[in-house]
């Protein structure tokens, strides 16, 4: 992807890591210089989020409620307003969009397939799940971005409510049935392993495969894990 690296003519309180654990994380490791082409990282972004609305939409017609329905295509909408300002981002780096997001959305569709399950409310799950911990995780790697960008970046994964409509989805059907709890519980467990590997994905191709990396990244994702527990704990969810 060595065409994309350069720009075109030109050289409640949020589920997400806060700023002051950025600081603390970003001192001992720099993920940012992790970081790959902007290009890479915005048509990675863009392929995630274009995914998750998917999902969301799905799940949303497959639920249980017009309120749940309602919160779904809800989540599913701001999901597609991000795709649509990475796109436009994507757009002033390479001649053809389209070919640029194709291999990110092959990655992603690979990672989805493990997630897939028959049960709407265990997809509504990945869909939470997944947008955190990527949240979380790509914040932290656009640090490596030029600063403008960065800042760009930041605004647009900024949880704009959608978390908390998940949230209040997968709260509505742990009121109804407590047996859900531990179903869900273990579904989400076993996506943190899968989640991870997706956001690995998003790291610089270069780095990827150094050994060096893993040791970086691993306080890194400690972090980010501590923070997925914690969204997973208010919803009485054993992570």
């Amino acid at each position: 992807m060595a065409w994309w690296g350069k720009k075109k003519g030109a050289g409640k309180p949020p589920r997400t890591v806060s700023a002051s654990t950025l600081d603390t994380v970003t001192s001992r490791v720099d993920v940012g210089s992790l970081a790959p082409p902007v290009a890479d990282y915005v048509a990675m972004a863009a392929a995630l989020q274009l995914t998750l609305a998917g999902e969301l939409a799905a799940a949303s017609r497959e639920a249980w409620s017009s309120e749940d329905a309602d919160d779904l295509i809800v989540s599913s909408g701001m999901a597609m307003d991000r795709y649509r300002e990475f796109r436009e981002i994507l757009a002033d780096y390479v001649e053809d969009v389209s070919h640029a997001l194709a291999e990110p959305r092959e990655k992603i569709s690979r990672h989805f397939e493990r997630f897939a399950s028959p049960r709407w409310y265990e997809d509504v799950a990945t869909a939470y799940v997944v947008t955190g911990f990527a949240r979380d995780f790509w914040h932290l790697l656009a640090t490596g971005l030029p600063p403008a960008m960065t800042t760009k970046i930041h605004d647009i994964i900024a949880d704009r409510g959608d978390e908390e409509m998940m949230a209040r989805v997968l709260e509505r059907l742990l009121a109804v049935d407590t047996r859900y709890t531990s179903r869900l519980s273990l579904w989400c467990r076993r996506l943190v392993g899968d989640t991870m590997l997706l956001c690995r994905d998003a790291i610089a191709a270069g780095q990827s495969q150094a050994p060096e990396t893993e040791v970086r990244l691993e306080p890194v994702f400690t972090d980010v894990v501590a923070h997925h527990t914690r969204r997973l704990d208010r919803l009485g969810l054993i992570a």
